[in-house]
């Protein structure tokens, strides 16, 4: 895997398009929920308050420049600001493992704000390798050691045992995060297929599922930001992903089974397209296996 150091603000990460197109995906279905790690969801603390992630734009063609902020409406700017200020320097010689990846322990405020040396621009970017609620700088589930011992081997050697594949030092803090992420995501499907089936949405399984899909929607809920290229294409079929999860936990499924039952399909394919790609990233000769799985 070519571990050269990109670094992506937020919202460009957001924005740009695949790099590849995932359909299918390695990752199994089964037909009845696990109970190994469940769908615990640690309780949110997102400000009801409009945060807003602006970037600064380079100096254009006409020597002006754009400058801009993420903030939080506040009546103090103080107050309002979303992480901690830092520069990029500064995080490199602190925080940079031997790859360069840039990795903030969860416990020293993960999302900061980076400013860059010769440049106006301040990018809010998350460093954990966790998805973390941008205000409160906490994970949006429970993060233990037991998830990343459960979730890792589901993703690697479970899915394709013939493959090989890096370790968990070696993982960058998205592929981290979406191990962590979509294994829950995992759970929360399996719990809602067979609610439908039963046709019994009164469980409290089924209704963690439904705010743990409906926390990760949210735009607060802020994934770490891209420090290899192949990061945006993981981070884009996420973010598909969780698109439609919100708009599943938004849906009443006994108000409209049909059309709940259609979204779930949509759900279902949205996330094995990211664990897919996950297994391929996660894997020693991923080049080898886009190429093969997924065309030039």
């Amino acid at each position: 895997m070519k571990w050269n150091y990109t670094i992506k603000t937020f919202t460009v990460m957001l924005g740009l398009a695949a790099i590849l197109t995932a359909c299918g995906g390695g990752a199994k279905e089964t037909s009845s929920p696990e109970s190994a790690s469940g769908t615990e969801v640690a309780s949110s603390e997102t400000s009801s308050s409009n945060a807003a992630v602006t970037e600064t734009a380079a100096t254009g063609s006409n020597g002006s420049e754009q400058t801009g902020s993420a903030t939080e409406e506040s009546s103090s700017a103080d107050d309002g600001k979303i992480g901690k200020d830092s520069t990029l320097e500064e995080l490199k010689q602190q925080y940079a493992d031997k790859l360069g990846y840039i990795r903030i322990p969860l416990n020293d405020y993960p999302v900061r704000r980076v400013s860059e040396e010769g440049s106006k621009n301040i990018n809010v970017a998350n460093y954990s390798d966790a998805v973390v609620d941008m205000n409160a700088g906490v994970p949006i589930h429970s993060d233990s050691q037991r998830l990343i011992d459960d979730a890792f081997p589901f993703f690697t050697t479970v899915q394709a045992p013939d493959e090989s594949y890096i370790t968990w030092g070696e993982a960058t803090n998205l592929e981290r995060a979406m191990v962590k992420t979509l294994f829950i995501a995992r759970e929360g499907l399996l719990i809602t297929e067979d609610a439908m089936k039963n046709k019994d949405y009164s469980s409290t399984s089924f209704q963690d599922s439904k705010d743990f899909f409906r926390v990760t929607a949210k735009f607060e809920s802020m994934a770490p930001v891209a420090q290899h290229p192949r990061d945006i294409t993981l981070s884009t079929l996420y973010d598909k992903a969780r698109t439609s999860w919100g708009k599943l936990a938004a849906m009443d499924p006994e108000q409209d089974e049909a059309a709940f039952a259609e979204m779930y399909k949509t759900t279902r394919t949205d996330a094995n397209n990211a664990m897919g790609l996950l297994n391929v990233l996660l894997s020693t000769n991923e080049d080898e296996r886009i190429k093969e799985i997924y065309g030039e």
